[in-house]
């Protein structure tokens, strides 16, 4: 029996990642409408890039958004290759789904006190399990405010 692969172009792949943050120094949390040295670009805006009294960044970090790359297309027709497409399928999709969830908590909380992966976006998940964990954990409000382990029935 002769199997026949079918062969994929190369394809675009894009890769892309974003920093919203608000308008004050991270370490003396000045606001930022109290710095203005005057120096503007051809768009108009202040292009102030650290704080003047402490050299701070300006802005403390409200969320980070990042591009994931979509799973390749399966390289046959075999049910091996078709069942790994599905996997890879369904983590890209829970992934995305978290990282969503978790800009949105982010950006809602952009005052409060949250953890730091919200916010990073990092660490990622790594497998399907974790994927469903963190979805989960997002859901949560105890499990989001404590960072407990909701599945540890403790």
């Amino acid at each position: 029996m002769v199997i026949k692969r079918s062969k994929v172009g190369g394809g675009i792949k894009v890769s892309w990642g974003a920093e919203h943050r608000n308008g004050k120094c991270e370490l003396c949390h000045i606001p930022f409408e109290n710095f203005d040295t005057g120096k503007r670009d051809e768009w108009g805006p202040i292009t102030i890039k650290q704080c003047p009294q402490c050299g701070g960044r300006i802005g403390e970090l409200i969320s980070r958004q990042t591009s994931i790359e979509a799973p390749e297309a399966p390289a046959c027709l075999t049910p091996p290759c078709l069942w790994q497409y599905m996997r890879d399928a369904l983590f890209y999709s829970l992934v995305c789904n978290y990282h969503a969830r978790r800009v949105a908590y982010a950006e809602a909380n952009r005052n409060e006190e949250i953890l730091e992966r919200y916010r990073t976006g990092e660490p990622s998940p790594q497998t399907i399990w974790q994927a469903i964990h963190a979805n989960i954990k997002l859901t949560c409000p105890v499990c989001r405010k404590y960072n407990v382990d909701p599945f540890s029935f403790r």
